[in-house]
């Protein structure tokens, strides 16, 4: 299927590794023009547009917002993957933790799509995917609180933002990956993912190119009525 991104810009937060990393290859792969942004600037190709930024920081998602049009003229794709993992229980989360992890997952996201729906509305086109988790919907076997209340807090606020870009011709679809093999899940410990991965009907744990083949999907010209969704990529493991 030919998926129309040949020339479009995107922007991918978290684009350092993981995640992030795989969603900033497939997009470069289909063609975009792409602005990889991390808190540190990321390793990029001569084309390509590495921006340090903080995305919990309201300076810090315009900037990546600017850099993108100041380079490329415009803005058609947001993937705003920057999210950080906590597995702080309950009475070992002090406020200050929490709080930074609210920031960089929700705040971050919020503060990233208030800036780039501005600059897609002028183009009467854009998508937008946002990063939920499975933990949102379980509560979270060994994620902390504040993770699972972040997470919880994106697939709400990508519902909203869906209301408000809609008009303006932008899809918002936020995609909730399950125990996907990054350095963010690593601090699980290999224990832990292989009882996830037995306990999900796949018998494994999933890879980052296999959520980035669908963020690459919901960004596509032939996804232009998939419109705030929640799609799970998780093995079937959250279906029980």
């Amino acid at each position: 299927m030919e998926l129309g991104l040949a020339g479009r810009v995107a922007i991918v937060t978290g684009a350092a590794s993981g995640i992030g990393a795989a969603c900033a290859r497939a997009l470069a792969h289909e063609g975009c023009a792409l602005v990889a942004a991390d808190l540190h600037a990321p390793a990029v190709e001569a084309e390509q547009l590495a921006v340090g930024a903080d995305v919990a920081s309201p300076d810090g998602a315009r900037a990546i917002v600017d850099a993108a049009i100041e380079r490329f003229g415009r803005l058609d794709v947001l993937v705003a993957c920057a999210g950080v993992y906590d597995t702080h229980t309950l009475g070992e989360t002090d406020p200050d933790a929490w709080q930074r992890v609210l920031d960089v997952n929700l705040r971050g996201t919020f503060l990233c799509a208030q800036a780039a729906i501005p600059a897609m509305a002028r183009g009467g086109w854009g998508r937008i995917v946002t990063f939920t988790s499975i933990a949102a919907r379980t509560g979270g076997r060994l994620a902390g609180p504040a993770y699972v209340a972040s997470k919880g807090g994106v697939l709400a606020l990508s519902r909203s933002l869906a209301h408000a870009a809609g008009p303006h011709g932008i899809t918002v679809n936020c995609v909730s990956p399950g125990v996907i093999d990054t350095p963010m899940t690593a601090v699980m410990g290999a224990a832990a993912k292989q009882r996830f991965a037995e306990g999900t009907p796949l018998q494994r744990n999933g890879r980052p190119e296999e959520v980035a083949a669908v963020v690459a999907m919901l960004a596509s010209e032939p996804a232009g009525f998939v419109h705030g969704a929640l799609v799970n990529v998780d093995g079937g493991l959250g279906m029980g």
